[in-house]
């Protein structure tokens, strides 16, 4: 893997890691200052916009980091079609809002929803100002510019917040992050982002943008599948339950995931552009993907239980007894979506929405027989709708010609034995307690150390190449 490569990938990560540490030291506070029933209001202004917000900026983003003809010219329809499906879709939002506000019998819901409604039409530059950067492959800037506005919502809503404004002081959060992007643009980027007005080649912009957020409705639609089906089926407690279980799957989901998605789908439409091997940088940040995660993934899914029990309480058992499942599936299934980006780079959104619809056909169809298979069943039986996807997706990337299939195949094998050498830690101390046994957290931590050990060492011995690299973007070593 290329020195570049790897440099993108290390600040991509970081940003998202210090993302996920200030919302959630954010979130403690909010929680503190704010009542429940405010938080719960912006909660359902959120909620009731999801689906309506998923078509928001349609895939500019990724648009404008990995097109392959991207003119002066052009980027100005793409300005005008990002401001012009958000001016449609915060009017779909005012329209909204007054009924929500009647369902949910809160005035507050309608006043988040309708300042929403501006954010949505203030975010004119934000998605094209993060995809240039990631086309220039400039990802530590790009963490740099993701740190600013994280700090003006931060910063924002706690002094929203400390001013009385309760529930408000979220979304005058999101405004504030819209309206430092829109400074940014027209200080930083202003000869990068044309504020001007173009309709030649719309076409060619909504073409690649409209299927990528369709794709993403659906995602949208299967992840809340859990609660809307399950709470019905099985009850209240029970799902909530269920969606528990998902606590330690969702970093990878929400956090690594995003983060590798974020650099290979610029980089494949970088090798495309300089004639290169467009497949190759798949293998190499699937690779690398995989060698991270799923050493660390899989000695979760073992010790999965004692965490969720540790973290939220005995009164979660069965969230725990589904955790190892759903994690062992997510770490399994997410090389193979992190393989998918070139379908954002390349614009095959159609392909994009027939791998979600199946997945989540078989997601729902499974959630439906939850009575019937009870929740130990059901923790089985979730490995359907990802065996559905892996097995569409990778037919997918054979067919469009986006992996060379014996090397993608290849690529695993140091990760296997990594898993392999990593999980030796954490059977050996269910050997010493007994399998039927929780361990406690001073065990938990010296499993954590072992599987580290193993992990280095494993990388020693297996993949000195890709330690040492990672060793000098980490300033312990030099080049």
């Amino acid at each position: 893997m290329a020195a570049g490569l790897g440099r993108s990938l290390y600040f991509s990560g970081l940003s998202s890691v210090v993302g996920v540490a200030v919302q959630f030291g954010l979130s403690v506070i909010v929680a503190r200052l704010l009542t429940p029933t405010e938080i719960g209001s912006f909660g359902v202004a959120m909620g009731a916009s999801a689906l309506i917000r998923a078509f928001e900026s349609a895939g500019v983003n990724n648009f404008v980091a990995s097109y392959k003809d991207l003119t002066p010219s052009l980027m100005r329809t793409v300005f005008t079609a990002n401001m012009g499906l958000n001016l449609m879709l915060a009017l779909v939002l005012l329209l909204l809002a007054y009924p929500a506000g009647a369902f949910y019998e809160s005035e507050m819901v309608t006043s988040l929803i309708q300042l929403l409604a501006l954010a949505v039409v203030l975010n004119t530059h934000m998605p094209l100002l993060q995809g240039i950067l990631r086309r220039d492959m400039r990802f530590g800037a790009l963490m740099g510019f993701n740190i600013y506005v994280l700090a003006v919502t931060t910063v924002t809503t706690v002094v929203a917040v400390l001013m009385g404004f309760g529930a408000l002081s979220l979304a005058f959060a999101v405004v504030a992050e819209r309206l430092a992007a829109i400074a940014a643009g027209l200080t930083l980027f202003r000869d990068r982002v044309p504020v001007a007005i173009r309709f030649a080649d719309m076409r060619k912009v909504l073409n690649y943008g409209v299927p990528l957020s369709l794709a993403t409705v659906i995602g949208i639609m299967g992840a809340n599948a859990n609660n809307f089906i399950l709470g019905r089926v099985m009850g209240l407690a029970h799902s909530a339950q269920f969606d528990r279980g998902f606590t330690l799957p969702r970093l990878v989901a929400g956090v690594a995931l995003p983060s590798f998605h974020s650099v290979l789908v610029p980089e494949v439409a970088r090798r495309q552009r300089e004639g290169g091997d467009h497949r190759q940088a798949v293998v190499d940040v699937t690779r690398a993907f995989a060698l991270l995660v799923w050493p660390a993934g899989l000695v979760l899914s073992l010790v999965s239980p004692e965490a969720v029990l540790l973290l939220f309480g005995p009164q979660w058992q069965e969230a725990a007894m589904v955790a190892p499942f759903l994690m062992l599936y997510i770490v399994i299934v997410s090389p193979f979506n992190l393989a998918t980006s070139p379908m954002v780079t390349f614009g095959y959104g159609k392909h994009l929405i027939m791998l979600t619809t199946v997945e989540n056909t078989v997601k729902v169809a499974v959630l439906l027989m939850a009575g019937v298979l009870g929740m130990q069943g059901l923790a089985y039986a979730m490995c359907l709708p990802w065996l559905a996807y892996i097995l569409l997706a990778v037919t997918f990337l054979i067919r469009l010609d986006l992996i060379v299939p014996g090397a993608f195949f290849r690529a695993f094998i140091g990760p296997l034995r990594l898993c392999a050498l990593s999980l030796v830690p954490a059977l050996a101390m269910y050997g010493l307690k007994g399998f039927h046994t929780f361990l406690d957290l001073p065990d938990l931590l010296l499993v954590a150390a072992g599987s580290a050990v193993f992990y280095l060492a494993g990388l020693w011995l297996w993949e000195r190449d890709f330690l040492d690299k990672a060793l000098v973007l980490l300033k312990v070593k030099r080049a």
